[in-house]
Formats: structure tokens, C-alpha cells, sequence
């Protein structure tokens, strides 16, 4: 079995984490509830994680699926140098972006997610690893690659010209 990249882990949770708590904030701001204001904290903090965690780091294997309209976003993380790179720093943001979540009943779940997402990037630096953008070195590959059909259908078995001058 391979190793396992915790950041790839991570990035999916935060990107849930950030759903959920988009949601909840909605939810507190459109039913006013007491402390709505947490909500549209909730509503900010979840776009600022959308945007960066929307792009896919490199994997280590080299053999990284590009989310559709990654580019725009990956340009953004990469200027934002060590603060969107380490995932240490990581860490330290998703336990912030923790507490104030937790104040209101709609966005407790969306906190928690934080704190789990939170857990597996610190898990994900002590192992090692760092965001490096995917696809942007890389030419792209525009348009289907033309190949021929084969001939026989599988199993494909020597015709028989060849197999007799295989004998001889």
C-alpha cells in the first residue's frame, strides 16, 4: 500500500467544513437568531476557506485531478506564499476559524468540521507535507488524444500468416 497524503484528506474536509458552515450561517442569518451575527461571520469565513482550499495541491505521485477552474484559485493560494502554503499555519487557522463558529447552534457543525479539518493538516505537517501547486508548470492537454481502435477484440492472438511463419 502506498503512503498515505493527509493534505488530499484534509482538503476535502475543509471544503465540507466550509459547505456546512455556509449553510448554517444562512440558516442564522435568514431566521435571526439571537447572536445572528456569528452567521455572517460563519458566511465569511466559509467563502475565505472555499477559496483556499477550491485548489488541489500536487500529490506526491505526480498524478493530480485538477478541480474545473482551479487555475484562477491556485494563483491566488500561491501569492499568498507561506500563510496559504504551510500547513502548520493550516492548523492554527482552522482552530481560530473554530471558536467563533461554535457560539451558535447553526454553525456548531461547521465548527466541529473545522476542528477535525484542523487535526488532519497538523497531522498532515508533522508528517511532512506542503501545498505545491498542481498544473501550473504543467502544459496543457487541450483537446482528446486521437488513437487508433485495435483491429481484433481482445484476446488478441497473432494472425495466422505470423503464427505459421513463427513455426517454420
Amino acid at each position: 500500500m502506498g503512503k498515505i497524503e493527509w493534505s488530499m484528506w484534509a482538503n476535502e474536509q475543509a471544503l465540507v467544513s466550509a459547505a456546512a458552515t455556509l449553510l448554517g450561517g444562512i440558516v442564522a442569518v435568514a431566521a435571526m437568531f439571537d447572536r445572528w451575527q456569528f452567521g455572517v461571520y460563519g458566511i465569511v469565513a466559509a467563502l475565505f476557506v472555499f477559496i483556499i482550499e477550491f485548489p488541489r495541491g500536487k500529490r506526491q505521485s505526480g498524478k493530480t485531478i485538477e478541480r474545473r477552474f482551479q487555475k484562477i484559485f491556485t494563483h491566488i493560494v500561491k501569492l499568498g506564499g507561506i500563510v496559504t502554503r504551510n500547513y502548520f499555519v493550516r492548523f492554527v487557522l482552522y482552530l481560530i476559524l473554530t471558536v467563533p463558529c461554535c457560539f451558535i447552534l447553526p454553525t456548531l457543525i461547521g465548527g466541529v468540521c473545522f476542528l477535525i479539518t484542523g487535526i488532519i493538516y497538523f497531522v498532515a505537517a508533522i508528517k511532512g507535507e506542503e501545498w505545491i501547486p498542481a498544473g501550473l508548470d504543467e502544459p496543457s492537454h487541450e483537446g482528446p488524444t486521437v488513437m487508433h481502435p485495435p483491429r481484433h477484440p481482445p484476446p488478441r492472438r497473432a494472425s495466422p500468416s505470423t503464427s505459421r511463419q513463427n513455426r517454420v
